[in-house]
């Protein structure tokens, strides 16, 4: 295995006794089709455009869920956030195998990836496409073919235009071998492809918003069936405004890293690993995980800060559902349970209809939107999702 990143792969699937798939095969960019419908057109234009991102964050993840003939159950978890500007790229990524447990952050330079994995650091040389790899889901979005479509629905709203296509079983192999298959699911004679679905939403200006993939397939391993259902997700933001400097601090930092040949893998530690683990409800989680990976903290019940300098601040206010932004005298607020943002007493932004109060300045607008990728930004970074949190606020 070339990569300590993936390293652990190895023992994922040791329920199974699977190798793995050393290189998962990733798309750099779409495939060329097009849809057989009325709209084949309109959509052919709308992925065409977001072919060729250079800048771009995506939110990430990947979930195996194993049912066996037995009863038992194996989950394996990943998510993490690629950032990428020209060149730069910056990524992290938590994994839960079923018990084991990794965390990984790396800085790319335009030939060098910096490492830190379970607190041991390294660098690799490499070019960029060897870097999203790493992240073991393809981030740039997939262009439908036609040929490879059972049937498809179009979904749409003020926001927002959903494609969701329902792959043929030969196609959805095909596609899941290629993209996903990162244990080496394929490898077993007795695997079958049940069913595979793709989904992408694009906003009103054409730009991707998410791509979620959805498969099923079994496999027999000695002589125990298995049921495997295979969900991933990448939810972009900052299209075009991503931005990522290295401080002079980090370069002097990783001139102390060592080539990833050299490394002592006695030093990677998998201590405290049940801190990140995932709570009964994702606000829970997301309390959790603000704390452990964000360093926030609980100032009263409910109420989490990260203070980034002594005029910058985050605030989740899990009483309210609020997440405020402060700078200086400024306070910018994002409601998650209505989808709502708010500057002062009487600027409203309804990020659900699009509709802005009167009062609101264009430069306010714009504001109250970078917040709410601000909050995405945190989610993303603690494995988590929107409609998650707001579903887990409304219960």
């Amino acid at each position: 295995m070339r990569r300590i990143t993936l390293l652990l792969t190895l023992v994922l699937l040791t329920g199974c006794g699977t190798p793995v798939q050393e290189e998962p095969v990733t798309s750099a960019t779409a495939e060329t089709a097009s849809v057989n419908t009325a709209a084949d057109t309109e959509y052919s234009t709308l992925i065409e455009k977001n072919e060729d991102m250079e800048n771009y964050t995506a939110g990430i993840k990947l979930q195996y869920d194993m049912e066996y003939e037995n009863g038992s159950k194996s989950v394996y978890d990943l998510d993490g956030v690629m950032e990428e500007d020209g060149s730069l790229i910056h990524l992290t990524q938590h994994l839960n195998a079923d018990g084991i447990q990794s965390d990984t952050e790396g800085w790319y330079d335009g030939s060098r990836l910096y490492m830190t994995y379970n607190n041991v650091n390294y660098y690799e040389d490499m070019d960029a496409a060897a870097v999203r790899q790493i992240m073991l889901v393809p981030v740039k979005p997939f262009q439908v073919n036609e040929k490879i479509v059972s049937s498809q629905e179009v979904n749409t709203a003020d926001t927002e235009t959903e494609y969701v296509f329902h792959l043929n079983t030969d196609s959805a192999k095909s596609v899941f071998d290629s993209r996903y298959d990162i244990y080496g699911v394929n490898q077993y004679d007795t695997y079958q492809m049940e069913q595979g679905t793709i989904t992408q939403a694009f906003g009103p200006d054409g730009t991707i918003l998410r791509e979620e993939t959805a498969f099923q397939c079994t496999v027999t391993v000695k002589g125990i069936g298995v049921v495997i259902h295979v969900t991933s997700s990448v939810n972009y933001l900052n299209i075009s405004d991503t931005h990522i400097a290295f401080t002079e601090d980090q370069k002097k930092q990783f001139a102390e890293y060592v080539n990833f040949m050299d490394i002592d893998t006695s030093q990677i530690s998998d201590a405290d690993v049940t801190a990140d683990y995932a709570e009964a409800t994702p606000i829970e989680t997301l309390k959790k995980r603000l704390k452990h990976r964000l360093n926030y903290t609980e100032k009263s019940e409910g109420v989490y800060t990260a203070e980034f300098n002594e005029t910058e601040s985050y605030t989740f206010d899990f009483n309210t559902s609020i997440f405020t932004y402060s700078n200086r005298t400024s306070h910018y607020i994002y409601n998650w349970r209505g989808d709502v943002g708010g500057f002062g007493d009487t600027c409203t932004v309804d990020f659900a209809t699009g509709t802005v109060t009167e009062d609101c300045d264009e430069s306010v607008v714009k504001q109250m939107t970078a917040v709410k990728n601000y909050f995405l930004m945190e989610l993303y970074y603690c494995g988590l999702s929107l409609d998650e949190i707001q579903n887990g606020s409304k219960e």
